[in-house]
């Protein structure tokens, strides 16, 4: 028969209680695996707002540096309901400027007639401090030259320019 000593028998005794460490352990690790995969996720998310609020904020600012004047403008008929327009056009602002879309409206009728042309074919561009002649054909049933226009012209940025042509 061996004979064992008090502290032996004590530590035979206590290893049911390992089992409980090494599952609260583990629990504490992934726990922990889990909040390091939340807080990588809320940081990517972070990160893509700033670079959406910053692209945003760059394009209210080339917006509002947009400045598009119209100098001059005539207008004439090109047979049938065809009207012409030449205008000279002065980028003055510090950004290049698209001209995307024309509307011309006929003022002289009780119910004003609109006629609109898209102009991203022409591919209007103004570079900063240009100014450049321009002539656009717009279709505008029953105008004649005599008519009172009011000319606007849309911007890539959603800027609008106006003019009245008499």
């Amino acid at each position: 028969m061996t004979v064992r000593s008090p502290r032996h028998r004590k530590t035979m005794r206590s290893q049911r209680g390992y089992s409980a460490l090494i599952a609260t352990i583990i629990m504490v690790l992934i726990v922990v695996f889990l909040y390091f995969n939340v807080y990588l996720f809320a940081l990517d998310r972070n990160k893509d707002f700033q670079d959406v609020t910053s692209r945003s904020q760059q394009l209210d600012a080339d917006r509002l540096s947009e400045k598009v004047e119209i100098l001059e403008a005539s207008l004439t008929t090109g047979g049938g309901d065809s009207i012409i327009i030449t205008c000279t056009l002065v980028n003055s602002g510090s950004v290049p400027t698209q001209i995307v879309r024309l509307y011309l409206q006929d003022n002289s009728f009780p119910t004003p007639i609109v006629g609109t042309t898209g102009l991203q074919s022409g591919n209007i561009v103004l570079p900063p401090g240009v100014t450049k002649s321009q002539t656009f054909g717009v279709i505008l049933p029953g105008a004649s030259s005599a008519d009172q226009f009011a000319l606007r012209l849309v911007t890539s940025r959603a800027n609008i320019v106006t003019t009245i042509i008499n």
